[in-house]
């Protein structure tokens, strides 16, 4: 495997691949809102799907994208990366069922491809070129030849995990591809760990949790003080509209001045149907993903100014 770990090293230190083995643990999720909430703040933000289920571009954030072609070219044959910019000002590389193509060809007998060394390349120009400020990978939960790809492309690793055994399994595998990548000379380190779908008032098990994953991934990754809480109806509703936390928490708001006025008469027209209801709802699941963000940007900034 050739991949220059020089070149472009200094444009991908900002670079964070959000990875578990396992599905169904909020990677998505996570990337939607982080890239939300810092875009907010006034950084330039880029995601890259990498599933070939391509949920994040055409659920999350509502993109009418090119199935993966793009990405899936790039990992190929190193071609530059075009990005389309979503209504929540982030830049998506969209991801989809092209990228089974990129495998395929990196798989067959007496191919060449490193697909390491061209992400890499790729990602490094375009992060160059934008000067993004945060740039986040989601993966998906399958092929390693993938995941093998983003963690070589990214300076970061952030790891997602549940209060379950199967997503904590996932958690020890992605441990171990970790560990592979850096023997291997990528340069990627572990930002930490973040649990999901948690009961905020359960602290002692939330506790406890933490400690599971700080034993499996070491203290280099020890989880992040924010966790994210379970609301089922703040999800539907984000995917549902296309919207972040943040967007589905000032919706219900809306919603909900919507709905005093049709009580008092004012008008009679329905509104939207929506799962989230009241006017604090959604409030904590933003709040969340707001307090996750902030550690994260944190973390990096510490990192950087230590090195």
């Amino acid at each position: 495997m050739k991949v220059s770990m020089d070149e472009w090293s200094d444009s991908l230190r900002r670079v964070v691949t959000v990875a578990n083995r396992k599905g169904g643990v909020l990677k998505s999720s996570i990337v939607r809102n982080v890239a939300d909430v810092a875009a907010r703040a006034g950084y330039q933000v880029a995601v890259i799907d990498g599933d070939p289920q391509g949920n994040l571009t055409e659920i999350d954030f509502g993109v009418d994208g090119d199935g993966g072609r793009g990405l899936a070219m790039a990992l190929q044959y190193g071609t530059e990366l075009t990005p389309v910019e979503s209504d929540a000002g982030v830049d998506v590389i969209c991801g989809g069922p092209e990228l089974q193509g990129a495998i395929g060809a990196a798989m067959m007998p007496g191919a060449e491809v490193s697909m390491e060394a061209n992400l890499r390349g790729a990602l490094g120009r375009l992060s160059k070129g934008r000067s993004y400020d945060l740039v986040l990978i989601d993966s998906g939960p399958g092929d390693t030849r993938l995941l093998d790809a983003y963690l070589w492309a990214a300076r970061w690793l952030l790891v997602p995990t549940l209060d379950d055994e199967a997503a904590l399994a996932g958690v020890d595998k992605m441990g171990q591809r970790f560990v592979a990548a850096r023997r291997a000379g990528a340069e990627v380190e572990f930002l930490g760990a973040v649990v999901g779908k948690v009961n905020p008032r359960a602290t002692a098990r939330n506790a406890e949790v933490r400690r599971e994953v700080e034993t499996m991934l070491g203290e280099e990754a020890t989880p992040f003080d924010a966790t994210i809480r379970y609301d089922a109806a703040g999800r539907v509703d984000a995917r549902r509209h296309a919207m972040s936390a943040k967007d589905v928490a000032e919706e219900a708001v809306r919603q909900g001045r919507a709905r005093l006025e049709r009580v008092k008469g004012v008008t009679r027209e329905p509104g939207a149907v929506w799962w989230s209801n009241g006017k604090n709802a959604g409030q904590g699941l933003a709040q969340d993903y707001e307090n996750l963000t902030r550690e994260v940007l944190t973390r990096i900034g510490t990192r950087e100014a230590a090195a």
